[in-house]
């Protein structure tokens, strides 16, 4: 977010616009798209990370969640702006605050449907009446992240916190094999990622000492 606006229209330009990047978000007409433990799973043959999850209307999940940030991401800053003693971050929030609560229960309706199609959302817990966390859930389905992680970021955004255990474990993983995760899962899918490659790794070891006693052997 900008730190500083000169004026309200600036303030207000950006919060319409800050869904699109400033204008990067769009490639030849397809939206860059970060999905970390799709990613995660894709490079590296894990399973289990990521949601995968079915989309409205059959969209694909980039453009699921570019569409759901055009349509809400101002509301999500229109109610940081109200929140704010920089006036001219509040004068804009101003102009949307009468229609946040609509916009909620539309967020609130996605999500149910979404729900719906993906029966293991229903473990999602986040609040309905806060416009902030039901965004993130639901930018965080369109991101494919599992319920667990889902829920693990919503806690910690509402708290302040993050789990030191987890960060350390995760850079620990990040300095032994170079990757990269790009999201702070929860302690149950780092457990599954910790579990799978301690697998791969004992399937190369055995592996490469097969290679040498049969080479040993000729």
């Amino acid at each position: 977010m900008a730190d500083r606006f000169e004026s309200v229209e600036e303030a207000v330009h950006y919060m319409f616009n800050t869904y699109d990047r400033s204008g990067k978000y769009l490639v030849d007409g397809v939206p860059k798209y970060t999905a970390h433990a799709v990613n995660m799973e894709e490079e590296y043959g894990l399973v289990g990370i990521a949601g995968r999850y079915k989309f409205i209307d059959g969209k694909a999940a980039p453009f699921a969640e570019y569409g759901y940030r055009k349509d809400y991401q101002k509301y999500f800053i229109a109610d940081s702006f109200l929140k704010s003693d920089d006036p001219y971050r509040k004068q804009a929030g101003a102009i949307l605050e009468k229609e946040i609560p609509a916009a909620l229960e539309r967020v609130n309706r996605e999500i149910a449907q979404l729900t719906e199609m993906n029966p293991e959302l229903k473990r999602l817990n986040y609040n309905r009446w806060e416009i902030n966390e039901a965004y993130r859930a639901l930018i965080g389905i369109t991101s494919q992240y599992n319920p667990d992680d889902i829920n693990a970021y919503l806690h910690a955004a509402r708290t302040g916190t993050r789990n030191r255990e987890i960060s350390e474990r995760i850079e620990k993983i990040h300095k032994e094999r170079g990757m990269n995760f790009g999201w702070q899962p929860a302690m149950k899918t780092l457990e599954k990622i910790e579990k799978q490659l301690r697998a791969k790794d004992k399937t190369r070891h055995s592996a490469a000492r097969l290679a040498f006693v049969q080479s040993a052997s000729r």
